[in-house]
């Protein structure tokens, strides 16, 4: 997993994602029709936790989370779904735990575009390393995944608009955050490659918003000296309650990386095989 001397330095950039989320809500006064195009357009919409032990990283979401699973087809035995309620939220896969000589489980958030090909040609144009090449992704459309220049693994989701499956996925997904050994490179590359437009964050030169269509997606910041030093996206969920699930993720033998406090509601945990996940709570009624 990420090695962290100091777990608590991520506190510096969170107060970048609260105001990012607060320049979202205040952009989104458009026409419905505007509203739905922008939604299926450069967000996180999916999750995919590919773990060197399955059936232990089933047991610790579905216990954690109160998610169920099921299989991902009759004859696929490989791929799980994960249900939050009646809504599909995210799905796990095995991988070999020596993989890249990296951690044993990993999440990889998808992002939605209008055109994989395209995005991932210009990736690799860009230097990227295509992990997965664009296929069917069974009932939601065509999936890739990459790897960017510096490392940061992250997905497209192409949805079928024929097939209108992948409107019954949760929107808990809410937020994602590259932390990056050199944002203004990687600011460069998802411009250049996902068709993101870059907007630095207040009057620092290292952290950038992504957005497209008006609307805030996800955010570029810098990876502190006391982190590995490589490129790492972070996927954020939303929870109905998060010092709940905090408290049963670490009795199922989660690591807290970083805390709550009075000033906000996130969190980010290690699973027990090493895969770091967001937590946001979410906003009442």
């Amino acid at each position: 997993m990420m090695k962290i001397k100091s777990k608590y330095y991520l506190s510096l950039f969170f107060p970048l994602l609260l105001s990012s989320q607060l320049i979202f809500a205040q952009q989104s006064n458009k026409t419905v029709e505007q509203a739905i195009e922008q939604e299926q357009q450069g967000k996180l919409v999916w999750g995919d936790l590919y773990s060197s032990d399955v059936n232990a990283s089933i047991d610790f979401y579905n216990k954690t989370f109160g998610w169920t699973t099921k299989k991902f087809g009759k004859n696929n035995g490989r791929y799980h779904i994960f249900f939050d309620g009646v809504e599909p939220i995210a799905g796990v896969i095995s991988r070999p735990a020596q993989r890249n000589q990296t951690e044993s489980a990993l999440w990889i958030g998808s992002f939605t575009t209008k055109n994989i090909q395209k995005v991932v040609t210009k990736a690799v144009d860009k230097k990227a390393t295509v992990i997965l090449k664009p296929h069917d992704f069974k009932y939601y459309g065509k999936r890739a995944v990459i790897a960017d220049p510096q490392g940061g693994i992250v997905a497209l989701l192409e949805l079928d608009k024929i097939n209108e499956n992948h409107k019954k996925i949760s929107n808990k997904w809410n937020w994602a955050q590259l932390f990056s050994v050199d944002t203004a490179k990687a600011a460069t590359f998802y411009q250049h490659s996902f068709d993101y437009n870059v907007e630095g964050i207040g009057e620092s030169k290292q952290h950038y918003y992504l957005a497209q269509q008006g609307e805030v997606r996800a955010s570029i910041v810098e990876l502190p000296d006391s982190f590995e030093q490589r490129d790492r996206w972070v996927n954020f969920i939303e929870v109905d309650n998060l010092t709940s699930i905090l408290e049963k993720a670490k009795s199922n033998g989660a690591e807290i990386i970083y805390q709550p406090n009075k000033n906000n509601q996130l969190a980010i945990i290690s699973d027990p095989n090493g895969a770091l996940l967001g937590l946001t709570e979410q906003e009442s009624e």
